[in-house]
């Protein structure tokens, strides 16, 4: 077998015009004509405004956990497993939907 570089194999798939593929159960897009107004889901503005709020407070009180940590250290923290307790039972109460 003699392999040339003529390349025919290439120069036929050169000449074919190139089509693109769409899926076929993707809607066509549509082009706007001028002056069409999109509105936005007002959630969408709610849920941005939140999460710029949320990146400008800071991830936690370094100054209240300094103050439970020393606490801790110098043994003056207490415990009241009463509190925790009731705030377990509400947590579960809220997360079954029972509140």
């Amino acid at each position: 077998m003699k392999i040339d570089s003529s390349s025919k194999a290439l120069a036929a798939y050169a000449s074919q015009p190139r089509a693109l593929k769409r899926d076929a159960g993707a809607p066509e897009a549509k082009t706007q004509a001028a002056g069409e107004n999109v509105a936005i889901n007002p959630l969408a503005s709610r849920m941005q405004a939140a999460e710029k709020a949320a990146q400008s407070e800071p991830a936690f009180d370094a100054a209240k956990v300094d103050a439970i940590r020393h606490a801790i250290a110098s043994g003056q923290y207490q415990v009241k497993p009463e509190a925790i307790a009731d705030s377990l039972i509400s947590s579960a109460r809220e997360l079954l939907g029972r509140a």
